[in-house]
């Protein structure tokens, strides 16, 4: 750990937690579960067949909501790693860092409750009313695709942090803070499933789903190694200091 508080070590197992959030989340909705949630079934499917998707694999979308549910922790320690490396860009009033964090903390909610109305939907399938199972499942698409405000808020400020950094080794590239705006736009644009149940912008249509779910997933991929990169160039900057006062040292005793 550097004087100033920085260690290295912490910092690059939050960033590869990105990783872990990608692989656990969509392992979870994916294969654990028997591929019920990917790819999406449709927002028109009746209650009788929400329900026979749930009963048939029961038991594999239980262990599946476990790991959506806990892959929100992983989402908060990579979010926290990618920010902090830009707090002392602001100086002493980083707003932008703080709304950043509050974004954060939603998404993270977020995340959890996703997995969390699934799960309570597989607790009770075929014991309970169709409808109440299907209420339930729907609660969790809207949490996936209906949500996208706090993550667009943090993905604005971050973007905008990086813009202000005019340090001759920005954190974070330029470019980056462009993906960052782009990529908040179809969090926004995939509140669409509200307005349609069928077609390219319903539940499982390529602008609600498709387009913005991979570009999410995308983007943490990318941030990831962004933030690995700022770390190692973070710690190369503080080892130079340590030895350029070492060598200053030595070359006035040679003297």
């Amino acid at each position: 750990m550097s004087p100033d508080g920085f260690n290295p070590r912490v910092f690059r197992f939050c960033a590869w937690t990105g990783v872990i959030f990608v692989l656990m989340w969509l392992g979870g909705a994916g294969p654990t579960t028997g591929w019920v949630y990917l790819p999406p079934p449709s927002a028109a499917d009746t209650a009788a067949k929400t329900v026979a998707d749930y009963t048939g694999n029961v038991l594999a979308m239980r262990i599946g909501c476990i790991l959506m549910i806990f892959s929100s922790m992983f989402y908060g320690t990579w979010g926290m790693a990618v920010s902090m490396l830009t707090k002392k860009v602001e100086g002493d009033y980083p707003i932008l860092f703080y709304i950043q964090a509050v974004s954060l903390a939603a998404c993270v909610v977020v995340v959890l409750l996703i997995g969390y109305f699934w799960g309570a939907a597989a607790w009770r399938a075929g014991e309970t009313l169709p409808e109440v199972t299907q209420a339930l499942n729907d609660i969790g698409w809207l949490g996936v695709l209906f949500t996208g405000a706090p993550f667009a808020v943090y993905q604005v400020a971050l973007a905008v942090v990086t813009l202000s950094d005019k340090s001759a080794q920005p954190i974070y590239p330029r470019w980056s803070a462009y993906f960052n705006l782009f990529v908040s736009v179809f969090m926004v644009e995939a509140s669409g499933i509200l307005l349609f149940k069928t077609g390219p912008f319903s539940q499982n249509g390529l602008f609600v789903f498709y387009v913005p779910m991979i570009c999410f997933f995308v983007w943490i991929l990318v941030f990831t190694g962004l933030a690995l990169k700022a770390i190692n160039a973070k710690l190369a900057e503080q080892q130079l200091l340590q030895t350029s006062p070492q060598q200053n040292r030595r070359t006035l005793q040679a003297a």
